[in-house]
């Protein structure tokens, strides 16, 4: 992964745990909803990303 896409992982994760306490609080907005379901198949994908090892790039 680049040093962008890190960036990006971050972002996303940060996103989840900002709707989480929303949600929690009872202030989520039901139009966040879409955005938020795709972030978390997108961290939940890459967390199955297999991992290479240094020599391989």
């Amino acid at each position: 992964m680049t040093q962008q896409s890190s960036v990006d992982v971050v972002g996303l994760l940060t996103k989840l745990a900002e709707a989480q306490f929303k949600a929690e609080r009872g202030e989520l907005d039901p139009a966040e909803l879409p955005g938020l379901v795709r972030a978390q198949r997108i961290v939940r994908d890459l967390a199955e990303w297999p991992v290479e090892a240094d020599s391989d790039r």
